[in-house]
């Protein structure tokens, strides 16, 4: 059977103290002297005493907590990006709340009401909920932060953005200047980054007098293994292939090496994030970075604006990229 919680009571027992004075010292009161604070947490550490947060809202009007909901957990990049806004929360002072139970919409929304529950202070929402309006009825309840690429309309939200056009630009540029014009795109399927990915593609290549040749898939390495045996099923092959998002560029590197094909030597791959595995001396992959920690400041420190509610939050924060020259890029082969 498993130890009940010790309570503020406990402490304040133990300590011989009444129950207010425990309370002020363990919040940190700067009336409460030193040599009484360090004697309260002692006990405080020996009962392995841990505060109620939720009760200790529901007296004070406010709140530590703040939900963190991840849309997809099962990408990579999403769990990264989490790690970094974790981080920056507890640094903050809040208690985070995370959620990987938000794939769908209507789960988001019964996450957001479980946060109300808890009376969360805010929400940082990942890649999740697909539509606006749900992003908004969310921001109708809690003061909330969007890290994703769709552009919302409500007063009590700010969505940090990745600038996918002008990286897109960067990797293609990086390709035409190594002298390729059979440049492949392998997208990500109907998320508005892969779309704006795509489109912005299509774009470059017609601006440089090329024909755009693009699949649209989904953003996990199996849609790169489908997408280079649709690409190499067809003639002329292409001399590069620029991914959508890393995992679709790792996906497109294994499926190489099974058909016999070198890279970059017969086809250069770029991808688009900079996911921990893309720099791995195995892929050595060119691509683009997205900064998770300054996303993650971006973040923390525009939910802080708007629970504060005293100065008016930007409405979208635009955050670059950098372009990450590797070895999985290099000119095409002379013909």
């Amino acid at each position: 059977m498993s130890k009940p919680f010790s309570t503020l009571d406990d402490v304040a027992k133990a300590a011989g103290m009444s129950r207010a004075q425990v309370s002020r010292a363990l919040r940190g009161d700067p009336g409460v002297r030193p040599e009484t604070r360090k004697h309260i947490d002692a006990i405080a550490a020996q009962l392995d005493y841990r505060p109620n947060l939720a009760a200790r809202s529901l007296v004070s009007a406010r709140s530590s907590i703040v939900g963190l909901v991840i849309g997809d957990p099962n990408n990579p990049f999403h769990i990264q990006l989490a790690q970094a806004v974790d981080r920056e929360l507890t640094a903050a002072g809040f208690d985070p709340v995370t959620s990987l139970r938000a794939v769908e919409d209507a789960s988001a929304l019964r996450e957001s009401d479980r946060l109300l529950t808890l009376r969360a202070a805010g929400v940082i929402l990942i890649g999740t909920p697909h539509t606006s309006q749900t992003i908004a009825d969310i921001a109708d309840k809690l003061p909330c932060v969007y890290i994703g690429s769709k552009n919302i309309a409500h007063p009590r939200v700010t969505a940090i953005a990745v600038d996918d056009e002008s990286g897109v630009r960067m990797a293609l540029q990086h390709l035409l200047d190594l002298g390729h014009q059979r440049i492949a795109h392998l997208g990500g399927g109907s998320e508005v980054s892969a779309r704006q990915r795509t489109r912005t593609y299509c774009r470059v290549m017609q601006e440089a007098g090329l024909q755009p040749h693009f699949l649209r898939g989904t953003h996990d390495a199996a849609s790169g293994r489908r997408g280079v045996d649709q690409l190499f099923a067809q003639t002329p092959r292409p001399t590069a292939i620029f991914a959508s998002n890393d995992f679709i560029a790792l996906g497109v590197m294994d499926r190489l090496k099974g058909m016999g094909l070198s890279v970059p030597e017969d086809v250069s791959v770029v991808g688009f994030d900079d996911v921990p595995t893309a720099s791995n001396e195995v892929f050595s992959l060119t691509t683009l970075r997205q900064d998770t920690d300054q996303q993650a400041l971006e973040a923390v420190q525009a939910l802080q604006i708007i629970i504060a509610g005293k100065d008016k939050p930007a409405r979208r924060r635009s955050m670059p990229v950098t372009l990450m020259v590797r070895r999985s890029s290099a000119p095409p082969k002379p013909v």
